[in-house]
């Protein structure tokens, strides 16, 4: 008769093994979206740096004495870690009868449940980005018409949300609003848009937008100047079908973040004449540090 530490030495790789089998089974953008990190502490934290006054580099010149380079920090954001346990009961019988095919079945289920958590919560950031009830450094939602410039500076807002439909003239001037994002000190960074994320009902208009060199609504062999500028990121798992974003790719992947604090974590808990319990956890956190890689559009 096998005993528990048996059992347990028998089924553990190949939870490890068939869970990740299961979660590559899952059509992922979350690596895409967030930059995905793993981290060895309790909580992470991550900072906005203020912008430099382009007059500290003329000081010298103009009056003999060096500049200082004032860079103010700005709002930090604070990633806790968030522990998701679940218990996966496994039949000795399966063991005993030698039925590891249903037994890996299972387990490739559970990972795949666990991956679709996993990209749910990614799709989240934009599913929730016009909601004061998800808010991040600066206290705001992700897209919103009132970013404060920092927390050291009480005039003046930014905004990086709009309402407008996904049209090519609604492109353009989301492109040229991004063009024009500063920093607190109202430099202008020289975000440079180059995506689009969209749900699969406006796909289609996006690539007619981005991908025509002549513009697709005149008869006349006229420019697109949209042609080639955006890439179309068609996701799923976004839930207003009418909502779009605009995104700055190396921007994003300096401020958007995902850290792994375990992988997965999988321990026997519980034994009876029947079945075996493991449980099984993810354990993670998510964020952004700054909202000036995305412009997000709220259509009515």
């Amino acid at each position: 008769m096998l005993r528990q530490s048996q059992f347990d030495s028998l089924l553990t790789p190949i939870i490890y093994h068939h869970f990740g089998l299961g979660q590559t089974r899952v059509p992922s953008l979350r690596s895409r979206l967030f930059n995905v990190q793993t981290s060895t502490l309790a909580e992470e934290k991550g900072t906005g740096m203020g912008g430099i006054s382009p007059d500290a580099w003329d000081q010298y010149r103009t009056t003999g004495s060096k500049g200082s380079l004032d860079m103010d920090q700005l709002y930090t954001q604070t990633y806790t870690h968030v522990e998701y346990p679940v218990r996966l009961q496994i039949e000795k019988r399966l063991i005993l009868n030698d039925q590891y095919g249903q037994i890996n079945t299972q387990i490739q289920r559970a990972g795949l449940s666990g991956a679709i958590k996993q990209e749910i919560d990614a799709a989240g950031l934009l599913n929730n980005a016009f909601s004061s009830s998800y808010t991040w450094s600066d206290a705001v939602a992700l897209c919103s018409t009132s970013h404060p410039k920092s927390k050291h500076k009480s005039a003046g807002t930014q905004s990086n949300k709009g309402t407008s439909a996904l049209t090519k003239a609604a492109v353009s001037a989301t492109r040229i609003a991004m063009a024009k994002f500063t920093d607190d000190k109202g430099n202008i960074l020289g975000v440079s848009p180059n995506e689009l994320w969209v749900p699969p009902e406006l796909e289609d208009t996006a690539l007619e937008i981005v991908g025509s060199v002549l513009d697709p609504s005149s008869a006349n062999n006229a420019i697109n100047p949209q042609a080639g500028r955006f890439t179309v990121i068609p996701w799923a798992r976004l839930s207003d079908t009418n909502n779009w974003f605009m995104a700055d790719g190396v921007w994003r992947q300096q401020v958007v973040n995902w850290y792994d604090r375990e992988q997965l974590d999988v321990m026997l808990v519980d034994e009876s004449t029947t079945h075996l319990t493991y449980e099984l956890k993810m354990h993670y956190s998510y964020g952004v540090d700054d909202w000036r890689w995305i412009y997000g559009h709220e259509v009515a």
